[in-house]
Parts: C-alpha cells; sequence; structure tokens
C-alpha cells in the first residue's frame, strides 16, 4: 500500500477520536501571473499530541488573464505531525506530508516532505517559528542539462508571530527554497524567496478571518512582472 493512502486512513482514524479540530478555507490571487487559486484545509489534533491535516487544493484560472472561472484539482496534501513540548516556551514538531499532484509526467507522481518545526514563546505576546523540510519528487523530470533527474529541494521558514490583543495576531514570514539538483525557478536559480505578512481578528472564540499579502519575485510571464500574492480566508475551531 502506497503511503499516501496509509496517511489518508491514519487521518480518518484520528478524526474518529478528535480533540481539537479545525477547518480553514482560503482563497488567492497572484497579481503578475493573474492566477486565482483555492485551498480547503482539515485538522485536527488528539491529547497526546499526534496530529494530522488534509489539505486540497484546487486552480480556479483556466488561462493567464481569465478571472475565477474554473474548479480544477491540483493536489491534495496529507500530514501527520507530532507536538514535542521541552518546556513552557519551547515546542518542537516533526512531520511528514505526502502531496500527491495533478500535474506530474507519470501517474503516481507524488512529493514526499520531511521537517522539524520549533516554535519559541520568547515574551508574552511573541514568538519565533522555524521550520527546515526536505522534499523528494518520486518522479524524473529532465533538468538544465535535458538529463532525467528528481527535482528535489529543500525550504526554510521562519515566522515572527505578535498577538496585539486578544482578538488580533500578526505576522512576518520568510520563506526559503533551494534546488538540491540542476533546475532553477523562473528567476534563473536555485533559490526562491517569498515575504509574507499577515493579521487575523477573532470574532469569536471559534471563527478567525484573515488576510496575507506577500512579494513571491519574478513570475513566468514574459514581462517579468514582480509577483505580489493576496490571500484571504477564514478558520473555525471546533
Amino acid at each position: 500500500m502506497k503511503i499516501k493512502y496509509v496517511l489518508a486512513v491514519l487521518c480518518a482514524a484520528f478524526a474518529v477520536q478528535v480533540q481539537a479540530a479545525s477547518v480553514d478555507v482560503r482563497g488567492q490571487y497572484k497579481t503578475g501571473s493573474e492566477r486565482y487559486e483555492s485551498r480547503v484545509l482539515l485538522a485536527h489534533d488528539l491529547s497526546n499530541g499526534i496530529g494530522g491535516t488534509i489539505e486540497y487544493t484546487v486552480n480556479n484560472t483556466s488561462k493567464t488573464g481569465e478571472g475565477i472561472d474554473q474548479w480544477l484539482w491540483a493536489d491534495t496534501e496529507f500530514q501527520l505531525y507530532y507536538k514535542y513540548k521541552l518546556n513552557d516556551a519551547v515546542t518542537l514538531i516533526p512531520s511528514v506530508l505526502v502531496d500527491v499532484l495533478k500535474d506530474k509526467p507519470t501517474d503516481g507522481g507524488e512529493v514526499y516532505k520531511f521537517g522539524m518545526q520549533a516554535n519559541w514563546a520568547f515574551a508574552p505576546t511573541w514568538r519565533l517559528d522555524g521550520r527546515l523540510r526536505y522534499e523528494y519528487k518520486n518522479f524524473e523530470t529532465k533538468n538544465l542539462a535535458k538529463q532525467m533527474d528528481n527535482d528535489n529541494r529543500t525550504r526554510m521558514e521562519w515566522w515572527l508571530r505578535k498577538a496585539a490583543s486578544a482578538e488580533v495576531d500578526a505576522y512576518y514570514n520568510f520563506r526559503w527554497d533551494h534546488k538540491l539538483n540542476d533546475y532553477q525557478y523562473v528567476n534563473k536559480s536555485s533559490n526562491y524567496f517569498e515575504h509574507n505578512v499577515g493579521v487575523s481578528y477573532k470574532l469569536t472564540p471559534a471563527f478567525k478571518p484573515y488576510t496575507e499579502i506577500g512579494y513571491l519575485g519574478d513570475t513566468a510571464n514574459a514581462q517579468q512582472d514582480a509577483e505580489w500574492r493576496i490571500r484571504i480566508g477564514a478558520a473555525y475551531s471546533f
């Protein structure tokens, strides 16, 4: 049995015994490539620290320049993680993810992701989170030398979070992706960077809408316009 099916079964089993669960619905728009995307994220945690998520992503734009006119499945990601609390300030979260892709050269194309995250509540209203992840593609594509290879990469992210009040939270996020083999991003580099700023407002103890603005660098279109991403979503906990 493939790992993705094992993860799906385990996530379903956790849902039966769930201690805390949430659903997160989000839409986004990229200004340079003029594309819309939506996603639904289901998350659940057990009291022993084990948790899981299922993320379903769809493309809402069929071609560059068109509006929200499509609902095309892009990928589904399954995640399992464990929250280990070192002390009142620091929590470690190892995780494993399987991303099942639609756009792949052959059947069975998946990306396996192995990560470690650390959350540090270093002040009463401040928190610093960091995550390092290795991502392995189980299928090959042509690299820059026109040879078949695996387009694997690492991802490093940092979040600086601030609770402005009991209802308002804000954060800055920095992301750095690095291709390990002979591949490049659209910026003609093996490195890709993001800068994101977000804020959320808790309307009720269970319902929290949020928004995020991110700078993604160059796009894949001919003009190489600067790519900005706008996200709007809401999370409901139960």
